[in-house]
């Protein structure tokens, strides 16, 4: 599956979500999207991807098996073993997070998958947070539960952040596939800058929620007839904006100018949040990080999201070596098209 035929898939999700400013976000969040969008993440044979993937299932670490799962499941219409591999990988590293939610993802994908089990693994191992009650309220979503409904927003309004684990996923799975190419020998410095650009496209594809639950709980009728909800979802938003990648905060930014007025002060505040967001966003697709041509990727990349959990804050990392300032000039205006929340 081409990378930005996925990318309109997710993105028709985000009803709710101001169209222009969706795309806005999508053409720069998540850093691979940026070089990647519209191209085949790589253009290797089947062959080549498929013995990959047979070296790192017999190696069986979790790094190896989480690695052989997203190359499986990727650009899939339908589970064809993915899931099976990565419970192993949590199996062996039960601790890990980033593990957890992947394995959360790649159910979804299974037909013999039930959801509730990696999820509740994912609320052990990672309490606070709020991507873990994303399944729950499309649940209760499709039942139009209202309770159920206000209990998932109430979980993700409360949770400590809204975490996909886009860069430790990236540094756990890059080296491994570099590794898996080169059977017999060590990856030079540009294989595995290389297999780093082949994974950000894999595990962008990989772990991002559905947020269509979120749009049809937050709107409309729902927002006017259930008592509390406007509030709650004010409060929900503000923890999808609480993200890890510049593509979920974005969402949750555009859901919090949708649910205040613009006029307001809570509005103003959330507009000129936006503007520090949008410009380091912007900025940070210029960057070589971003690039799609494997001379200009940066050969620390790997190091960077290894220590920086957050893309934003890898993203800061780049704008230091580049000497970029991290807030927006006070004369800086957008690149982007004009926006309506």
């Amino acid at each position: 599956m081409r990378l930005g035929r996925w990318l309109g898939r997710w993105g028709s999700r985000l009803e709710g979500a101001s169209a222009v400013g969706i795309c806005a976000t999508v053409a720069a969040g998540l850093v691979t999207l940026l070089g990647l969008l519209g191209q085949p993440v790589r253009a290797d044979s089947g062959s080549e991807r498929l013995a990959a993937i047979d070296r790192l299932i017999a190696k069986g670490t979790a790094n190896s098996l989480a690695t052989a799962a997203a190359l499986k499941q990727f650009g899939s219409e339908s589970d064809s073993g993915a899931y099976a591999l990565i419970a192993r990988a949590v199996q062996l590293a039960p601790d890990r997070r980033d593990l957890a939610w992947l394995a959360v993802r790649l159910c979804a994908g299974s037909s013999d998958c039930e959801d509730s089990v990696p999820e509740k693994h994912l609320l052990e191992v990672d309490p606070t947070n709020g991507v873990g009650s994303a399944g729950t309220l499309s649940r209760a979503q499709r039942k139009n539960d209202a309770a159920a409904i206000d209990a998932a927003l109430t979980a993700i309004a409360n949770s400590q952040r809204f975490y996909v684990y886009f860069d430790p996923l990236v540094a756990a799975t890059a080296t491994e596939l570099a590794a898996a190419w080169k059977s017999s020998s060590t990856p030079t410095a540009k294989e595995t800058a290389r297999a780093t650009m082949e994974m950000m496209g894999v595990i962008a594809g990989s772990v991002l929620p559905s947020t269509q639950s979120f749009s049809y709980s937050c709107k409309g009728i729902a927002l006017q007839q259930v008592p509390g909800r406007l509030d709650l979802c004010r409060r929900a938003a503000k923890g999808f904006a609480r993200a890890d990648t510049f593509l979920v905060e974005g969402l949750g930014l555009s859901l919090q100018q949708q649910l205040w007025p613009l006029d307001s002060p809570e509005g103003r505040a959330i507009t000129a949040q936006r503007r520090v967001f949008q410009y380091r966003m912007e900025e940070y697709s210029r960057l070589n990080i971003s690039a799609s041509k494997l001379e200009e990727f940066p050969a620390d990349a790997l190091d960077v999201f290894r220590t920086h959990e957050r893309e934003q804050d890898a993203a800061l990392v780049y704008f230091a070596k580049a000497g970029s300032p991290a807030d927006p000039p006070a004369k800086w205006t957008s690149r982007a098209l004009p926006r309506v929340p």
